[in-house]
């Protein structure tokens, strides 16, 4: 019994990992709050200061080429794993870039840890190996081995929570409750496919009732399709056995057939010759049970609840001023969220960039500034989101600039200037002077466009990373 029970466990764990790898990778509503999370953390860029000082040009644009597809996956693997397993590759240029691992290249498990082992403490790698539960990740493909990958913790493990759990049996993910959820939508969205192939599927559904007398011949039944003179007594001049369409039902069929192409029709119908005492019966109707609407529902909002997206934000429903209400009520909730999420990013990015060039964690600083998504119909709904605290004052005078029609990249300096009034006539003297003053205006500029270019030579130092390489190259 036991024997069979943990059997069954095996097969519900390797069903389970390969539902994660389907929801993480396929599913639309997951990928709906993926991008949302996506668009709202990454959307104003990843921004990076070595000791303190801004990077170079050429290497925020290595950052973005290559750093923002590896915070897009990361963040994947936070909600679905728990952790984030990556590795470092090479460019054909000979630098390193963070890559984590894809979907099916690796599997994992919690095990407790051994703290007091003194050669684990030999080759331990992370302060997370200290743990008294850790994750173990064993690649799978690419001859890769477990020191080749990298585990970023963002949640704490449990020691088979998920494995011991009496519904279902499951990898250890933080997504394995909408594992049951996802089988049993799909398994009832299979289940009233089924039916509809079967109801709209024509099919002949017969019932035989043999008037069989008690002094009939039982075995005459084994020769059905057989024309009824082949019973009667044999006659003067008539053949002992009847002729050949009288008992193949395939040739009685093809009569019929030709029967109705003889007469012109557009409508070709089936014929179907029916045994002896046979005769038509309804087709049952079949109906599913389960309420897919409900478990639809429930479903989705599980993704939401478990991703942190509000639910009127994923799924778009327009329900006026409830919804909008309602999304404004759960933004700072969300908002919340994406800086929890932008904060994990940006701890794994320092161990990234602590083990690629060598430096320590406390050296580099990378800032990711959630932008979240703002329901505004009204100038009452502007009001209501400034007064829960959900816009900074500095966000209200964007946005109003931008209601007015006015450019928000426009300074403030741009927008106070007045028009220069238009000079009255004067003599040679007055045009010296203007020229005068435009020659001082020149000057002045170039001292201006020298400042700035001293300053973009400042600004362009600071790019060298550890080891000498400008811009990370």
């Amino acid at each position: 019994m036991l024997r069979a029970r943990q059997s069954s466990r095996l097969r519900d764990i390797a069903e389970s990992q390969g539902l994660l790898w389907e929801l993480s990778t396929y599913e639309p509503v997951c990928n709906q709050c993926f991008k949302i999370i996506e668009s709202t953390c990454l959307s104003q860029g990843l921004y990076c200061r070595v000791r303190g000082e801004d990077v170079s040009r050429e290497f925020q644009l290595f950052l973005d080429e290559h750093y923002l597809p590896f915070c897009k996956a990361a963040m994947r693997a936070v909600f679905t794993y728990g952790f984030v397993p990556w590795r470092t590759r090479r460019l054909a240029s000979g630098d390193e870039v963070p890559e984590v691992l894809p979907n099916g290249t690796f599997s994992w498990h919690t095990e407790a840890g051994q703290a007091r082992d003194e050669p684990l403490r030999k080759r331990q790698r992370s302060d997370d190996d200290s743990r008294l539960v850790v994750y173990r990740v064993t690649p799978i493909v690419a001859g890769l081995g477990e020191e080749d990958v990298h585990v970023s913790v963002v949640s704490p493990p449990g020691l088979d929570v998920s494995i011991n759990s009496n519904l279902y049996a499951s990898v250890p993910s933080p997504m394995c409750h909408l594992l049951v959820d996802y089988k049993n939508l799909r398994e009832a969205q299979k289940r009233r496919s089924h039916a509809d192939a079967w109801n709209t599927t024509a099919r002949l559904v017969t019932t035989f009732k043999p008037n069989l007398r008690v002094e009939d011949n039982p075995s005459q039944y084994l020769m059905d399709f057989v024309h009824e003179s082949h019973y009667a007594a044999p006659q003067l001049g008539q053949a002992i056995f009847p002729n050949f369409y009288a008992h193949n039902v395939w040739q009685r069929e093809h009569v019929i057939r030709r029967q109705f192409l003889e007469t012109p029709s557009n409508h070709h119908p089936e014929v179907y010759a029916l045994p002896r005492d046979h005769e038509l019966a309804s087709q049952a109707h079949l109906e599913p049970c389960e309420d897919l609407v409900f478990l639809l529902d429930k479903y989705r909002r599980d993704v939401c609840a478990l991703l942190g997206v509000p639910f009127e934000m994923a799924i778009g429903r327009s329900g006026g001023h409830e919804t909008i209400r309602k999304t404004i009520a759960s933004g700072r909730i969300f908002s919340t969220n994406m800086h929890e999420i932008c904060r994990s990013l940006q701890k794994v990015l320092r161990e990234v960039y602590a083990h690629i060039y060598r430096s320590p964690p406390g050296a580099v600083e990378f800032v990711l500034t959630p932008m979240p998504r703002l329901e505004v119909e009204t100038i009452q709904d502007f009001k209501t989101l400034f007064e829960i605290g959900a816009l900074t004052p500095d966000m209200s005078l964007q946005l109003s600039r931008i209601l007015l029609g006015e450019h928000p990249a426009m300074s403030a300096e741009s927008r106070r200037r007045r028009p220069p009034r238009p000079a009255p006539p004067s003599g040679a003297g007055q045009a010296g002077q203007a020229s005068g003053a435009g020659q001082s205006g020149q000057a002045s500029g170039a001292g201006q466009a020298g400042q700035a270019s001293g300053a973009g030579q400042a600004m362009a130092k600071p790019g060298k990373q550890p080891g000498g390489k400008p811009g990370g190259k």
